[in-house]
């Protein structure tokens, strides 16, 4: 049973669990929220929903802190701030792109509480970036074992109360490019009204990973126009032949006033990475 909201954050137990298995099976068997940099969270919880009886505090979790880099990719532990992935030298230097999508994210002030995992689990900015570079996710759920899943699985059926506990972002290989444009009412302070993230691969043939979110838009891959773009490296594509595509990928109709808009980003994008 879910505890009804407390009207202020006075009222709200915060229970320590001491690794993170404990703080799934808590989190599942008290219904409630965890607590890592709350940047997101507590604005939801101010604005909307109310303050939750009870929260889990992952502040004391080590194992779900880190970077590093292994064979094929990076490891970040779900507790990584973002100040902290964005000072990290090596990661930046061969993940521009996440390097600039993560400097997109609110002001430094945001950065420095807000983590990794936390803007997945709230699905924020950085969502098209990570879907484009095929990210996947450690998650447990209450007493259960560990997981691990892509990215694009995880946003379309994540557990309720599931906990992130680390993100595995591949290297791209040789030739791969990848773009990021972030389209948004003021800089850093507004949720972005459209975010267009693109991968592109031309030899041995032509391959693009495409990704879209924003403001009252939930972030996904771009399946439809993932395929007109894929296989034939000669096709040279227009608005006209984007914004169908589109509509199938972004049925919303929050959407729809900025599909003209997305049909020009990923131009863009498509253009520059033939450069």
């Amino acid at each position: 049973m879910t505890l009804p909201p407390c009207p202020d954050r006075r009222h709200t137990q915060v229970l320590f669990p001491s690794n993170a298995e404990e703080a799934a099976i808590l989190a599942s068997r008290h219904q409630a929220p965890y607590l890592a940099g709350a940047s997101a969270a507590q604005l939801g919880w101010s604005k909307n929903t109310g303050w939750p009886a009870k929260a889990i505090s992952l502040h004391a979790l080590d194992e779900l802190q880190g970077c590093r880099r292994a064979v094929d990719h990076w490891s970040i532990g779900a507790l990584a701030r973002l100040s902290e992935l964005t000072s990290n030298r090596a990661l930046c230097r061969e993940l521009p792109t996440l390097h600039g999508a993560l400097l997109g994210v609110g002001a430094p002030g945001i950065r420095h509480l807000a983590t990794l995992g936390g803007n997945i689990g709230f699905a924020g900015d950085l969502m098209p970036i990570l879907l484009v570079l095929d990210t996947q996710v450690d998650w447990m759920q209450g007493a259960g074992p560990l997981h691990q899943s892509a990215l694009s699985d995880w946003l379309s059926q994540a557990p309720e109360h599931a906990l992130i506990t680390r993100i595995r972002i591949p290297l791209p290989g040789p030739g791969r490019q990848l773009r990021m444009e972030k389209l948004a009412s003021r800089e850093a302070f507004n949720p972005p009204l459209l975010n267009i993230a693109s991968s592109w691969q031309w030899q041995p043939f032509a391959q693009a990973h495409l990704a879209a979110g924003g403001a009252g838009l939930a972030p996904r891959r771009l399946r439809s126009c993932e395929q007109a773009f894929s296989g034939d490296a000669t096709l040279i594509p227009t608005a006209a032949t984007l914004l169908p595509l589109l509509a199938r990928d972004l049925p919303e109709q929050a959407a729809q006033p900025l599909l003209p808009i997305a049909a020009n980003l990923l131009l863009d994008q498509w253009s520059a990475s033939r450069l």
